[in-house]
């Protein structure tokens, strides 16, 4: 069974390809798509065939009726709450070649850290499972504080916990120092190169790996966009290359790469084949419109 914790966002994605003459109209391409790492994350793993249970807050606004039902479409246990605040919202805009995203964090920012907790207990009642933690969920100083005495507290098992930092805005409001205390209860950490120099001061994404492995000692996933991934253990450093292509939506890259990456670990996939696998699941996803495409449901490679 696959955990996963984090925001839950509705989004989306106006697509101009060139700039209004007046400055108040132009012609788009819009799309509504469910999205938020923890969303993502859990609906990549769906496409993988993977078992999910899903925790996040909705807001009981028409919003969070949408992504409710989604859910149940694709199979995935929620295990949230639903709030009276509006439902988190994502706008991501293309602009005549610009990108910018514009973020409500709106019920993911009224996460119950108790309901957190019993989560995160769930998730190690069976020997083999996987814990996915977002960064965004350890926004709250009570989550943080509840993962840590969790996953530290004795107990016959414990899931392979894997935690991405999520972004440099949220790792900026948690600080350094407690990025890298919630890291350290992790058996992956899954940073894109920009969050690994961020956590290291280190300009060099290797170099980045090398010294957070040396710090949290859990094993270092570096996303590097086009040029694919690297991996840093107690044995190497590991790297796949880049698919080359054109991307068109390049929107969830990321969680799509860390759901194919827990996926082969969880069919025993040695690190080269995990990392490869989780590299070409993402060059997929960026060819496809929105954030979670239904083309990639069913995904065999």
């Amino acid at each position: 069974m696959f955990f996963v914790t984090g925001d839950l966002n509705i989004d989306t994605t106006t697509v101009a390809p060139a700039l209004s003459p007046s400055g108040k109209e132009a012609q788009a391409d819009i799309m509504l798509s469910c999205g938020g790492q923890g969303g993502n994350v859990a609906f990549f793993l769906r496409c993988q065939g993977r078992p999910v249970q899903l925790f996040g807050t909705l807001g009981t606004d028409v919003a969070g009726d949408l992504y409710a039902v989604r859910l149940a479409r694709l199979g995935i246990a929620y295990a949230g709450d639903r709030v009276d605040t509006p439902t988190g919202m994502v706008s991501v805009v293309q602009e005549a070649g610009s990108y910018h995203m514009y973020r409500q964090r709106g019920a993911n920012a009224a996460v119950d850290p108790a309901a957190f907790v019993r989560f995160v207990r769930s998730a190690r009642k069976t020997a083999g499972d996987f814990l996915f933690v977002s960064g965004y969920s350890l926004l709250d100083e009570g989550c943080r504080t509840a993962l840590g005495a969790v996953l530290t507290s004795s107990a016959p098992t414990r899931p392979v916990v894997v935690m991405d930092p999520a972004s440099i805005d949220a790792m900026n409001s948690m600080g350094r120092d407690a990025v890298l205390a919630a890291a350290r209860c992790c058996d992956y950490l899954l940073p894109n190169e920009e969050e690994a120099c961020w956590l290291t001061q280190e300009t060099d994404a290797m170099e980045a790996a090398r010294a957070l492995h040396r710090s949290i000692g859990a094993t270092i996933v570096v996303k590097l966009g086009a040029r694919g991934a690297l991996l840093c253990s107690d044995q190497s450093i590991i790297t796949a290359p880049g698919v080359a292509l054109t991307p068109v939506d390049v929107t969830g890259a990321g969680d799509s790469f860390a759901a194919a990456f827990l996926s082969a670990l969880a069919s025993k996939s040695d690190p080269a084949i995990a990392l490869t696998a989780a590299v070409r699941f993402s060059a997929a996803k960026v060819q496809l419109a929105g954030t979670q495409p239904l083309e990639l449901l069913g995904y065999s490679g």
